[in-house]
């Protein structure tokens, strides 16, 4: 009997809570405020682009409209006042603009949350919607469902790769001692980057190669430090289309790889891995990589050159990652092993690459008390890598393949 009373108390109880709700939403008008935007450093990506997002309650919330730039369609009904969101067979085509960084304390309420009678549907299915400053918000997890998901919390970013990568993946199985420069020497010549001096490299023993990459004219990388008649009687510094440079003979007699060739030769060596130098625009480079050739990102390991990249290459789907340390603004930036050896364990970096130069004892016990792997370059003489090796550099960048 008490159980019977019991059950019919808690149906009037949920009852009286869903006629309270009804009745709520019933009684919103649009434009009534039901929340408010909270600022956060949290960022979202979609394939490695940005896409601007607002703090709503704790969850992420994205402009529907905006979708339409990262691989959806979005189709708005006037007559019945409905926004259709489907996903479509594109890649990211056009970007938002993401605004100045928000300044506000983390949790300050900058900007209302109003309700809109705009019924959303995804896919055909009705999910929340809000209006923040006449613009239809729905929530980033909505869209989750598309691709793979990770939020990292140390980054501070929400990430959707398309593609499915596997974001937690780390796929190195071990770290190199030597990591060959510029693919290694050929004959009398180094930083070729050509098809032969990886043949040479490998046919050596050695499974992680350093290549130099830059954008042909028609937007595609290929394999060359930079645009130079150094590098063949058929360059200059004007660069060429990659169809182009496909038949440039590297010191006018080794074969020049573009991403495609140096893909194809990936595919027939399965146990290489390849550091990118990438001479500019990195951020970009490594989206045409990603973008390009998804296949082989997991063995793909990314130079990152300043700070604020490692977030957008993260949420591309590369989980190898090294901090290099030579572009960075300053000497004092470069030399501040405490800080750069606490952003590479926060961010489970692969490791920190420095010049050799900054490399004395105490900076790098600095890496190896933090447990952050450490390599120097360029260092050819075989007594001066064991100099670095016997003060707990981890490895080191040469251009010689022995």
């Amino acid at each position: 009997m008490r159980k019977t009373t019991k059950r019919i108390l808690s149906c009037i109880l949920l009852a009286t809570a869903c006629l309270a709700l009804n009745l709520s939403v019933a009684a919103l008008n649009p434009g009534d405020l039901i929340d408010h935007v909270l600022a956060t450093d949290i960022r979202a990506f979609i394939d490695g682009y940005e896409i601007p997002s607002y703090n709503i309650n704790g969850k992420l919330g994205i402009v529907a409209e905006d979708l339409r730039g990262y691989g959806f369609d979005v189709v708005w009904n006037g007559d019945d006042r409905t926004l259709s969101i489907s996903r479509n067979a594109y890649k990211v085509t056009s970007p938002a603009e993401i605004s100045e960084k928000n300044t506000a304390p983390i949790g300050t309420k900058i900007e209302p949350v109003l309700f809109t009678d705009i019924v959303t549907y995804l896919e055909g299915a009705q999910v929340e919607s809000f209006n923040i400053g006449g613009r239809t918000i729905i929530y980033f997890s909505n869209i989750s469902k598309y691709g793979t998901y990770l939020y990292d919390d140390n980054a501070r970013a929400s990430m959707i790769s398309y593609d499915n990568h596997d974001f937690k993946t780390i796929t190195l199985p071990e770290l190199p001692q030597k990591i060959i420069h510029g693919g290694g020497e050929v004959g009398f010549y180094l930083g070729s980057n050509s098809l032969e001096a990886l043949n040479n490299t490998h046919s050596k023993g050695f499974r992680v190669i350093e290549l130099d990459f830059m954008l042909s004219s028609d937007g595609k990388p290929v394999c060359i430090h930079n645009w130079s008649q150094y590098y063949s009687n058929q360059l200059g510094s004007v660069p060429v289309t990659a169809a182009e440079f496909a038949n440039v003979k590297i010191f006018n007699r080794f074969t020049a790889l573009t991403l495609d060739s140096l893909v194809k030769w990936m595919v027939l060596h399965p146990d290489v891995y390849i550091v990118t130098d990438v001479k500019e625009d990195n951020v970009n480079m490594l989206r045409h990589i990603a973008l390009a050739h998804p296949e082989i990102i997991g063995r793909i390991i990314p130079q990152i050159y300043q700070y604020d990249e490692y977030v957008p290459v993260r949420a591309m789907g590369y989980s190898n990652i090294l901090l290099t340390l030579y572009r960075l603004p300053t000497y004092f930036d470069k030399v501040n092993s405490k800080y750069n050896a606490e952003f590479a364990k926060k961010h489970r970096l692969l490791g920190v690459t420095a010049d050799a130069t900054l490399a004395n004892q105490k900076f790098v016990d600095t890496y190896v008390a933090a447990g952050v792997p450490l390599f120097v370059h360029t260092i050819n003489d075989a007594e001066e890598q064991q100099k670095f090796f016997d003060i707990g550099v981890t490895g080191i960048y040469t251009d010689y393949a022995k």
